[in-house]
């Protein structure tokens, strides 16, 4: 890897949710298993997508019996506001990249909550559109639907 090769890029994602910061901060620290599309698992036949909310924490693939994904790992908690996690991502996976990402729920009024994605990557990374159209799929798509009780 020639140092060329190496960039870093700063996406960012912003939206407000009609539902109130302790349903949207629960959405994901709880119910990630549940709106987390198929599509986005990197792994075959994963069992289901685990987040342990807490510094130290893990967002990773289960695939049972002690397999599976690591995506990220937490490394700065401030519930319910934000979720800062680390990560890489190997070669097979699209990589090698690093991620830090920085995840902020926002409380607007008593029912809406803004939530706010900054994800600084560096390394050897592909087109940033594509990235930049995977996290809308998966939190302004996915998550908002399964947030806001929308249908698929």
């Amino acid at each position: 890897m020639s140092a060329a090769n190496v960039t870093a890029h700063t996406h960012q994602l912003s939206f407000k949710l009609a539902r109130p910061q302790a349903a949207v901060w629960r959405a994901f620290t709880e119910d990630i298993a549940l709106w987390w599309p198929e599509d986005f698992y990197a792994t075959p036949a994963p069992r289901r997508l685990v987040f342990e909310p807490r510094v130290g924490g893990r967002l990773y693939e289960d695939r049972g019996e002690g397999n599976g994904l690591l995506w990220y790992q937490v490394i700065a908690l401030e519930a319910p506001q934000t979720i800062l996690l680390s990560g890489a991502v190997a070669p097979p996976f699209g990589g090698p990249f690093t991620s830090l990402l920085r995840l902020t729920f926002t409380a607007v009024g008593k029912s809406s909550t803004r939530f706010e994605l900054t994800d600084s990557v560096f390394g050897l990374l592909g087109d940033p559109t594509n990235v930049a159209a995977g996290w809308k799929a998966l939190f302004e798509e996915a998550f908002k639907r399964h947030v806001e009780g929308q249908p698929k």
